[in-house]
């Protein structure tokens, strides 16, 4: 019988401290140590089935990992959903914040769909731009997903088994959350402090949350709603036992579930 020929083993790409200046496209595996930054000159996409670890480094020594990627250009992250785009720990045993985050601050442009993020401090934040989120796996992170100063779309996402699902800073930002299944986090949606209630968070399954389906920061003094989402029940009386809020602390607003849908939503990812 004949042999097959051998195959080369594939190619990975290892940076440490590194920027990026201009269009850069990642595939097969990439491994990362410290801090890659993707400057306003710059632009990378990484094709479907990239895989992209993060080593654990902790250089302040404060238990969260240091290994990031920041995006202050553009990004295209777009897998699909037989080759989605994997960012996660290269630890042999994986911990929550052993990399410290996919981040977007003041990115040109942010399209991330079909990605798998965990193991991180937060599987991504999105700061002071435009982008979205879509069809993406968020899970065993401190946060999945977080943001502040946004206009940004959140769609058909599972965000799950992480401390807290959600967590926002409004700071005057608006933010589509919809059709996603938030379930298994301590806290699914922690909304930290600044919202003026102008984000749309609708036709969600907030669901099996450990401690809080929704929990309001310190300073969190206006009232928040969450209108036509399902919360694993309509029972109006139970779903408000399930918030952090006025009812606990005074100096707190208040949540308000409008709406409560009496089934689950029937998510259908976007190809």
């Amino acid at each position: 019988m004949a042999c097959a020929p051998l195959q080369p083993a594939p190619e990975i790409l290892h940076l440490t401290d590194a920027v990026i200046e201009d269009d850069a496209v990642w595939s097969g595996e990439v491994r990362i140590t410290g801090v890659v930054v993707v400057k306003k000159s710059g632009h990378l996409t990484i094709l479907p089935g990239t895989r992209v670890l993060f080593e654990k480094v902790d250089r302040d020594g404060d238990g969260i990992g240091d290994s990031e990627l920041l995006v202050e250009g553009g990004i295209v992250a777009r897998g699909t959903a037989e080759a989605p785009i994997l960012f996660t720990s290269a630890a042999d045993e994986p911990q929550k914040a052993d990399w410290k985050f996919l981040y977007l601050d003041f990115a040109r442009e942010g399209v991330i769909e079909h990605i798998v993020s965990e193991y991180a401090f937060s599987g991504i934040q999105v700061h002071f731009c435009k982008a979205s989120i879509r069809n993406s796996v968020f899970r065993h992170n401190i946060d999945g997903v977080r943001f502040s100063t946004v206009n940004l779309e959140v769609a058909g996402n599972l965000i799950h088994e992480n401390t807290h699902g959600l967590r926002y800073e409004e700071r005057r930002g608006r933010a589509y959350v919809h059709h996603n299944e938030i379930r298994g986090n301590d806290i699914g949606i922690f909304v930290v402090t600044r919202s003026d209630d102008n984000s749309l968070i609708t036709r969600n399954n907030i669901t099996g949350s450990r401690l809080y389906q929704v929990k309001l920061g310190l300073d969190q003094h206006g009232d928040v709603t969450f209108p036509a989402n399902w919360w694993g029940t309509a029972d109006p009386s139970k779903i408000a036992k399930s918030f952090l809020d006025h009812s606990f602390d005074p100096a707190l607003g208040k949540v308000h579930a409008l709406q409560p849908l009496a089934e689950p939503v029937v998510l259908i990812p976007n190809r």
